[in-house]
């Protein structure tokens, strides 16, 4: 692989049943520009295309191009594939994309490089954001091998270097190495068990040193951790494990609760920071930089693709991707 990333890791992610990375602006699928976009790439196909979505996740693109083919009275024969164990049908039960799964045929633990579909069977191959997680030049190959040698279409949206979406994912691995630096969670445990040892003694924990000890730390820490968000654009990955991990204090989450269902609480605040941290990483490592981007237009270029468009793709004034489409 190009990058560090495990299917492990982001099959737990779409487990959740989220429809894309992205839990503001686009939470429920990619909407405005972006799917304008996609729609100008579906006007030029065939009535009955036949379609490959690569690095699918929980099949947002795809099911673009399903809601696409159902309104515009097309009949796209839709493929998609993740290298994660995907589940689209099963994880998207009862939302707003669930009545377009039956049109998509996923193919999960499938490697964009080696997706097992026909020779030239294809006449469009696309990725948002799941293209750049693949070998590059084995992918490009593969996107060669699977394209019809005539009017076949490869589009992709993929992560730069340079990109907001990138540098949003660099201060987020910074906001959670500052948490983890931090201690924070180390005194919340500490408090925890002191307090709980405390109340099976009968005593008062507002005159217990050890117990005043641990909350001026975390007082302290919280401070800290408050000061140094302002340096950030988007400080949430930070004030959500600050959040969740003192929702363990919280006499409505958490009365009559045992200490060690706190302690689980917070373990769990601290895994799903690690998992961030992970897909954080996963995507800076695996962003192209203008010099892969040079090296995937010319391998297709020398297998006979006309690149039609290789540029910044902007959204609401932001570099959100590169935006890539070659035909042949």
């Amino acid at each position: 692989m190009k990058g560090r990333w495990s299917p492990a890791q982001w099959t737990r992610y779409w487990q959740t049943g989220t429809v894309t990375t992205f839990h503001g602006r686009f939470a429920h699928n990619y909407d405005g520009v972006v799917r304008s976009h996609w729609r100008g790439i579906f006007d030029r196909l065939p009535r009955r295309a036949t379609i490959v979505d690569l690095g699918t996740g929980n099949g947002a693109i795809a099911i673009l191009a399903a809601r696409y083919s159902r309104r515009r009275h097309r009949d796209f024969e839709i493929t998609a594939v993740d290298f994660a164990d995907i589940d689209p049908v099963h994880q998207l039960a009862g939302k707003a994309a669930a009545p377009h799964l039956s049109r998509i045929r996923f193919l999960g633990r499938t490697h964009i490089e080696r997706t097992t579909l026909p020779d030239s069977s294809h006449d469009l191959a696309m990725s948002q954001f799941g293209f750049e997680y693949a070998q590059p030049d084995e992918a490009a190959a593969e996107v060669d091998r699977i394209l019809k040698r005539t009017g076949g279409i490869f589009a992709a949206m993929v992560h730069h270097a340079d990109s907001a979406i990138v540098r949003q994912a660099r201060d987020g691995l910074e906001q959670v190495a500052l948490c983890e630096q931090s201690g924070l969670k180390a005194l919340i445990r500490d408090l925890h068990l002191r307090l709980d040892v405390l109340k099976e003694q009968n005593s008062d924990a507002t005159k217990d040193q050890r117990a005043i000890a641990f909350r001026t730390g975390i007082n302290e820490q919280l401070a800290h951790l408050n000061d140094a968000g302002a340096r950030f654009g988007d400080p949430g990955p930070m004030m959500l494990f600050v959040r969740q991990s003192m929702s363990t204090f919280d006499p409505s989450v958490v009365s009559g609760r045992p200490v060690d269902q706190k302690l689980t609480m917070l373990e769990d605040a601290a895994a799903e920071t690690e998992a961030f941290r992970k897909r954080m990483l996963d995507l800076v490592s695996c962003a192209m930089d203008d010099g892969d981007i040079d090296s995937l237009v010319g391998k297709l270029a020398d297998a006979g693709f006309s690149i039609e468009q290789s540029q910044p793709f902007m959204f609401e004034d932001a570099y959100f991707c590169h935006a890539l489409v070659a035909s042949r």
